[in-house]
């Protein structure tokens, strides 16, 4: 077909194509990724490392005197972040004219059999982390936690319900446990405060 031998609309020949790819003439490719879309998401991926940043603001800092502060770390991801985003983005752009038109060759390899990759899948758990970070004041890291892992599993196709509950509530305990009254991690309690308070637990 007309499809196999040249990118639509570009003239570019199928050999050309497949020594820029590494590949051997006569191999299978598709033309169906859209430029457009990766740009897309690397600006995405900006604005989300912006956003960590000015979130980051509004944490508190600790009673115990830090110089990291529990700011550090969404800071770091805030910018690794924006770096990325931004170094993908002009990455994208200086080669945007090495193949004319918006589609090129799918990059990668094929999804592996039986377990196909899902844009959506990847965005449910962008926004259910989200949500998470969003509500954690209010109803505290033991509360909404377990219901954020219980709500990935399912994102991630996982129906095997006592093993994901299970999971999601021993780890939250655990991570509360091992951050908060051994290592001394503030984390929001949310309805819990006055009881955790009246235990003797002011972290």
């Amino acid at each position: 077909m007309a499809e196999d031998a040249k990118t639509p609309g570009t003239g570019t020949s199928e050999e050309t194509i497949l020594k820029d790819e590494g590949k051997a003439p006569g191999a299978s490719i598709s033309i169906t990724m859209d430029k457009r879309a990766d740009l897309a998401v690397s600006v995405f991926v900006v604005l989300l490392g912006i956003f960590v940043l000015i979130t980051a603001r509004n944490i508190r800092p600790g009673l115990v005197p830090d110089p990291i502060t529990p700011r550090g770390l969404p800071n770091l991801m805030g910018v690794f972040l924006i770096v990325g985003g931004l170094f993908l983005a002009v990455q994208q752009l200086l080669s945007w004219s090495k193949l004319p038109g918006h589609l090129v060759p799918e990059e990668g390899q094929e999804d592996e059999k039986g377990y196909p990759i899902s844009a959506a899948r990847a965005m449910g758990i962008i926004l259910l982390s989200a949500v998470w970070e969003w509500l954690l004041d209010p109803l505290g890291f033991l509360i909404i936690t377990p219901l954020y892992l219980i709500a990935c599993s399912w994102v991630m196709s996982v129906r095997s319900w006592m093993k994901v509950i299970g999971f999601s509530v021993i780890y939250t305990v655990a991570a509360w446990v091992m951050f908060g009254p051994l290592l001394g991690v503030r984390f929001p309690l949310g309805p819990f405060g006055p009881l955790f308070e009246s235990l003797g637990f002011y972290f």
